[in-house]
């Protein structure tokens, strides 16, 4: 019976999370304001969602089959180095050479086929190495772009490395692109507006990249180690808007022991908060780095009340003696592991992370991170920019069919892909409850873009690096790097707006 419940209630997340548009950096006001309105827009009430699960056809593009004559259409993403992920999170989504039984790399392969036969066309990927700095494909891309060649249809790319490819006038404007419409649900409105830059594209999402919601930053959560705590309940609090900053540092507090009473606390200790990167308070407290103006250009703000006080809480859990805080930059130590042998009670990751965790003895959930406070509007989720976000390069021989297979592809992702993703990975591989079922629609409609981190903002690691060092003084350290930071994006605003 339980298992029946989460199945239904993921049908209804499904509909309710593909049919809104997330939360977007484009205006990134500390309310929330704009990106609710946007959140709503188009949302269908989950409680009908499960008798309308078949309403996703009244977005299909229909297009007329067209003979493209065996037209080749090319990906070009990064390979699935097990050293990042031990899962192929970056080429799962675009090819399936054939049916295997795996669910997800059937319908993947069935999407293809169905588009193959409609439009004779074949599908190939090229996949370059993750390792070599995840930027050989942009580069290789880039090459032949200026030297007039046609490479690839779709580049996959790191959401930082994007932005700089398109600084250099090697892409199309998706917005303006033929045969796509980017106000579709299977469209995410918040990375398309916080990625775009005087209103042109050059970098966007649709559910074809379904596994970016995997790089969503998320806290996980030991139960046994709760219940011999006595740990309030995330769940609870989470529905009742009390899981705050200050309730989270309160709870960490909790669980903390020198396991092997060395008189030291190192990795083989116990800790309240094994932690990640820093940066993630600031968006979930519903700060940014940046904003958009009334002309959709980036404009920096970064230093006011709340955001320094976001700082000052962040620092205060970083740094606090009931946290691990060693890796306060993405994959600097082996905090998974750590977790998984029960040496935390609260682990702060990418929801990613989900895949090591399978095999762990005890039960664990998944939350959001916490609001600033209880007022706030909503909970916020930044995603990491190592998600596979898109770009189409220029060169193309026919563009308008380059983007009917796009628009084709995103369409059937939305309709018959995440059906699959959120049934098989998310309820048997990843989840062990109803209520984090709960906790992952929550998550799943709270993603947020920030401009400065899309344009590799150096103020991304000044926030980090600040805390680490234990520097509680985080203007004195902004105002050093500010000038520098903010020529470094304007430079690459302006080759933005200068491209023809």
């Amino acid at each position: 019976m339980k298992h029946k419940k989460i199945i239904a209630f993921l049908l209804a997340l499904l509909l309710a999370v593909t049919a809104i548009a997330s939360a977007s950096c484009g205006d990134s006001k500390q309310d929330g304001q704009k990106q609710d309105e946007q959140k709503n827009d188009g949302a269908e009430d989950s409680s009908e969602a499960a008798d309308n699960a078949d309403d996703k056809t009244r977005y299909n593009p229909n297009f007329e089959p067209v003979d493209m004559g065996g037209y080749v259409f090319k990906f070009a993403t990064r390979d699935d180095d097990a050293y990042y992920h031990p899962y192929p999170v970056h080429t799962r989504d675009l090819i399936s050479e054939t049916e295997t039984g795996d669910l997800i790399n059937d319908a993947v392969y069935r999407r293809n086929t169905a588009l193959e036969e409609k439009y004779n066309c074949k599908f190939e990927m090229d996949t370059f190495l993750e390792g070599s700095g995840e930027t050989q494909a942009n580069a290789i891309v880039e090459r032949s772009v200026k030297a007039g060649d046609k490479s690839y249809d779709l580049l996959m790319t790191h959401m930082m490395y994007g932005i700089d490819s398109a600084t250099k006038g090697v892409f199309y404007d998706i917005a303006a692109f033929p045969n796509i419409d980017t106000k579709k649900p299977y469209w995410n409105l918040g990375a398309n507006e916080g990625c775009s830059i005087g209103n042109r594209l050059y970098m966007g999402l649709s559910d074809l990249s379904f596994s970016t919601n995997e790089n969503l930053y998320c806290i996980f959560f030991n139960k046994q180690l709760m219940k011999d705590y006595g740990v309030e309940d995330p769940y609870e609090l989470v529905k009742t808007d009390r899981w705050t900053f200050d309730k989270f540092a309160e709870l960490i507090k909790s669980g903390t022991a020198d396991l092997n009473g060395d008189g030291k606390m190192d990795d083989k200790d116990r800790y309240g908060y094994i932690c990640t990167a820093a940066v993630q308070f600031l968006w979930a407290g519903g700060g940014h780095m940046m904003k958009k103006d009334e002309n959709d250009i980036p404009v920096l703000d970064l230093i006011n009340p709340k955001t320094l006080d976001i700082y000052d809480k962040t620092y205060d859990i970083m740094n606090s003696e009931n946290s691990y805080s060693k890796e306060l930059w993405w994959f600097t130590g082996d905090t998974v592991g750590m977790f998984a042998n029960s040496l935390g009670v609260f682990y702060g990751n990418q929801l990613c992370r989900v895949n090591e965790l399978r095999n762990t003895e005890f039960d664990f959930g998944i939350v959001p991170f916490p609001k600033y406070e209880s007022a706030q509007e909503r909970y916020y989720a930044y995603v990491d920019g190592h998600a596979s976000m898109m770009s189409i390069p220029l060169m193309l021989p026919n563009p308008e069919w380059t983007g009917i297979i796009i628009e084709e592809l995103s369409y059937l992702s939305y309709k018959d892909i995440l059906p699959v993703y959120y049934d098989v990975v998310l309820n048997v591989k990843l989840v062990r409850d109803e209520e984090s079922v709960e906790m992952l629609k929550i998550l799943f409609d709270s993603k947020v873009f920030d401009p400065a981190y899309v344009m590799s903002s150096g103020l991304t690691g000044l926030w980090v690096n600040t805390i680490a060092q234990q520097k509680r003084d985080f203007i004195s350290a902004y105002e050093k790097q500010e000038a520098s930071d903010l020529r470094a994006m304007q430079k690459k605003i302006d080759a933005i707006l200068a491209i023809e």
